[in-house]
């Protein structure tokens, strides 16, 4: 080969290869173009999201805990085989509602309308009793229901529940009517982990039923949440280990149970009640907490605290000895319900 054919070769080679880089490049550009148009122009889990699946890390420990019983009023579970004996007794209330816009002077038209308008913040995801109530006048639906109606994965937004609350309400002579709030919490009070109700030292802004219950346990609280993260933790003794030590118990008068205090010796905690749904309301207060981040992690400390301080049957009496538990049930339940109750939450 001679050096003019050499050198052409060689040209030709550099062409070549300038030409594949190009059509290399091209194609680059154009995955990327088409990556990025793949890709959703908004979170799939938008910042004003408060109705959450529970994450398998925490539902693992007690799948239980976060599933409806016998109804269900948000989406995710809608249509579910075991809720569908309720469906007819959804559509009874319905109509009950309907009903009640005849006195209301609300035309289903316009009802349906501004409901249908609140759809897109809703998408962010008691009140008069009758005589004939299925579900009321049925006692061992009541506590089932009120585990169902907490659920964070049974919920509908509060400015839907409270739309159609403004819009039906009916006036019965009293000068002043209970808000939805204050029925919904009278409704929930048999389930509440305090024996004093908490009363809101400010306006509420519920996002939800399973919110609201949350604000009341954290209502009048002025206590720090959780240790920053640079602060060094220091895990308690339980509490039988911290006795021995000469720390003594006393109940609190507190009407919020997050106000814990120690001082000279003496540990200072409101009374707590204990029961069957009591699992489920911290757990799915704390799956809620975990999940939004708007959520300060108050209820989640608080159970990392008792769940150091009841390590045993033996925590429990000496805790219901002092007054500070209001307990239903075994002893060995208690421990058993508090242990590893915040086990894989963020704190």
């Amino acid at each position: 080969m001679t050096e003019i054919e050499s050198e052409d070769t060689l040209i030709i080679t550099q062409n070549k290869k300038e030409k594949d880089t190009s059509i290399a490049i091209k194609d680059l550009e154009a995955l990327t173009e088409q990556v990025a148009s793949s890709i959703p122009k908004e979170s799939p889990l938008p910042w004003k999201c408060t109705i959450f699946r529970v994450p398998l890390v925490l539902r693992r420990h007690d799948e239980n805990a976060y599933v409806p019983y016998i109804v269900s009023i948000g989406a995710i579970h809608h249509g579910k085989e075991s809720l569908k004996d309720m469906e007819s007794n959804k559509r009874w209330y319905l109509g009950a509602l309907l009903s009640r816009l005849q006195q209301s002077q609300v035309s289903l038209e316009s009802l349906i309308k501004s409901t249908t308008e609140l759809e897109e913040s809703a998408r962010a995801y008691e009140g008069l009793r009758n005589r004939e109530d299925p579900i009321f006048n049925t006692s061992w639906m009541i506590p089932t229901l009120g585990h169902d109606l907490m659920l964070l994965e049974n919920q509908l937004p509060w400015l839907v529940l409270d739309h159609l609350f403004q819009l039906t309400k009916v006036s019965d002579g009293q000068l002043e009517q209970p808000s939805l709030a204050e029925l919904a919490v009278r409704f929930f009070g048999f389930m509440m982990p305090m024996t004093v109700e908490a009363k809101p030292n400010h306006p509420e802004s519920n996002k939800h039923l399973l919110d609201l219950l949350r604000n009341r346990l954290v209502a009048t609280s002025t206590q720090p949440s959780f240790p920053a993260p640079d602060t060094k933790l220091e895990l308690i003794p339980c509490a039988t280990s911290l006795l021995d030590a000469g720390v003594k118990f006393k109940m609190s008068t507190a009407d919020n149970i997050l106000e814990l205090k120690f001082n000279d010796g003496v540990m200072e905690i409101p009374p707590l009640r204990i029961h069957e749904i009591t699992g489920s309301v911290f757990r799915n207060i704390i799956a809620y907490e975990q999940c939004d981040s708007q959520c300060t992690d108050r209820v989640t400390s608080y159970a990392v605290l008792l769940s150091r301080l009841i390590n045993s049957s033996k925590d429990v009496d000496l805790l219901c000895r002092a007054k500070i538990l209001d307990n239903w049930l075994n002893p060995e339940d208690v421990s058993l319900l508090f242990y590893r109750l915040y086990n894989d939450a963020g704190v």
